[in-house]
């Protein structure tokens, strides 16, 4: 990003803003400063650290994944007034892209000062509601991403992997409370794909058990799949 200015307008003209108090207002205007980007400008990437949380008050900044093979997706397109990102709220990392559009002028208050901003003001059971709220927007981004980029069987394959992991354990066979319509819905076809899919595992031994009780999968020959 480019020149960074000092003179801030009016925050209570910024729609995400004019709600907050005297207090609150200038809490931020003691911590934001103003940069002026060119169109076309990378503000950030994804899985880079979060090092600020942005306004936008002209212009406009796309947010976008990218396949593997170039593929764009993009999320959302930010114009005059929204704010992004949360990511300093949960993980320390951007989730996406951000490109600017045409020129556009961001408030950029540092990620840490943000983060003591939401801390001083709500409790620290907010800021955890806050920060899993955050989570499930990050989610939902990669479940579009996966629906947009992979096919049906690797998006399987993932959900399968990643319920594993969140179960943990020291053993590599899991057993998954999850039946073949859960995880049909979980990525986005439907259940016959996911049974076919199944039985298709199961007689390469990565699957070793498919009931309507649950599934149980073999951790290491899951992830082999994706590598």
């Amino acid at each position: 990003m480019n020149q960074v200015y000092d003179a801030l307008p009016d925050l209570r003209l910024l729609p995400c803003l004019s709600g907050l108090k005297d207090d609150d207002l200038q809490a931020i205007e003691r911590m934001a400063r103003i940069r002026r980007c060119k169109k076309n400008e990378v503000l950030f990437e994804e899985t880079e650290g979060a090092k600020f949380f942005f306004i936008v008050i002209k212009g406009s900044v796309k947010l976008y994944k990218t396949s593997s093979e170039g593929k764009e997706l993009i999320i959302k397109i930010m114009r005059q007034g929204d704010y992004f990102c949360c990511a300093p709220l949960y993980c320390g990392i951007y989730p996406v892209n951000a490109i600017t559009m045409e020129e556009s002028d961001l408030i950029v208050i540092p990620s840490e000062d943000f983060r003591r901003l939401i801390s001083a003001g709500i409790s620290s059971m907010g800021l955890k509601i806050i920060s899993s709220l955050c989570s499930r927007v990050r989610y939902l981004s990669d479940l579009v991403e996966s629906i947009s980029f992979k096919d049906v069987e690797e998006r399987i394959i993932i959900s399968l992997l990643k319920l594993a992991e969140e179960k943990g354990g020291n053993s590599n066979i899991i057993g998954l409370s999850i039946t073949h319509q859960e995880l049909a819905s979980m990525t986005g076809t439907v259940r016959e794909v996911v049974s076919r899919t199944m039985s298709r595992l199961r007689k390469e031994g990565i699957i070793l058990e498919s009931t309507v009780k649950g599934i149980k999968v073999d951790r290491i020959k899951l992830l082999k799949l994706l590598s």
